[in-house]
């Protein structure tokens, strides 16, 4: 059965197509939510236990309805439809998801990189720091290849020399204290109302490693300003790491944007990349 099909059988003949990914597709009646999971990779029964722990701390995220097997075998999973208004983030917003990101830094967890797809406890899938952002990133050095073959540096040959200097630090940065955090804090992940954060989205990507991980996630798709003030609600510092797991995160951005042919995408990692530079001295 396809799957427009699949959501009509959950969903009624209201489903329409919301939003498709890596990992899965979603739908939605307009009050529920629909994922419907590619593979195993979409991690649905972790995601669900993340916001149902999440939840039980007040955060704002959607209400899981259920999670499960459609008859063809496909993993699914059902939520509450949270809509928000388009005035976006104010301070105060920000502040809001750096409480919620807090919450989630403190969870109970173990293992290293992205959850063991399953209810209950969060377990990451590796057992070393460095090899459970291997499992989120594709990234120099971490991936182990040669500095001049990264598609940034491709892009941006300049930056070889600051970032070349740059790796005993980078290799560094994977031993810092962990917690579990999101990963993928672009603005879709969110839902605003009057400014301040309604719900947070989206715990697909969710992996066990530094915090300052959500800081420069947050910094890559909204600016440092607004990393400044989720770190301080997070009870996090925008720090040197913060600028570091930046510097992973440009080289993952980057790969992925010539492996999809998107230079526009390209040259924001490497404008993001700067950034880091600057941060760093």
């Amino acid at each position: 059965m396809q799957p427009e099909a699949e959501a009509r059988s959950v969903l009624g003949p209201t489903a329409r197509f919301l939003a498709a990914g890596a990992t899965c597709e979603v739908y939605t009646d307009g009050e529920r939510v629909l994922r419907l999971a590619h593979g195993p990779e979409a991690r649905l029964s972790s995601q669900a236990s993340v916001m149902r722990a999440l939840s039980a701390a007040g955060v704002p995220v959607p209400e899981v309805l259920e999670v499960g097997w459609l008859p063809s075998g496909r993993a699914f999973s059902l939520e509450s439809f949270v809509a928000g208004d388009d005035a976006g983030p104010s301070r105060e917003g920000w502040a809001d998801l750096g409480r919620a990101l807090g919450v989630l830094h403190v969870l109970p967890h173990a293992g290293f990189g992205v959850l063991v797809d399953r209810g209950g406890d969060f377990q990451g899938v590796a057992s070393t720091p460095a090899d459970g952002l291997r499992t989120r990133l594709k990234a120099w050095p971490l991936n182990g290849g040669r500095l001049s073959a990264q598609p940034l540096i491709h892009h941006a040959p300049d930056l070889a020399p600051p970032l070349a200097a740059l790796e005993p630090e980078l290799g560094q940065v994977t031993e810092t204290p962990s917690a579990l955090c999101h990963t993928d804090l672009h603005a879709g992940q969110f839902r605003w109302q009057a400014g301040r954060l309604w719900a947070l989205l989206d715990f697909g990507d969710a992996a066990i490693g530094p915090p300052a991980w959500d800081v420069a996630s947050v910094a890559y798709f909204h600016g440092w300003n607004a990393a400044e003030l989720v770190a301080e609600a997070a009870s996090l510092r925008c720090d040197r790491n913060a600028a570091l797991l930046g510097v992973l995160l440009a080289f993952h951005r980057a790969g992925r944007a010539a492996e999809q042919g998107r230079p526009q995408r390209l040259a924001e990692a490497a404008a993001f990349a700067r950034s880091c530079l600057d941060r760093l001295g």
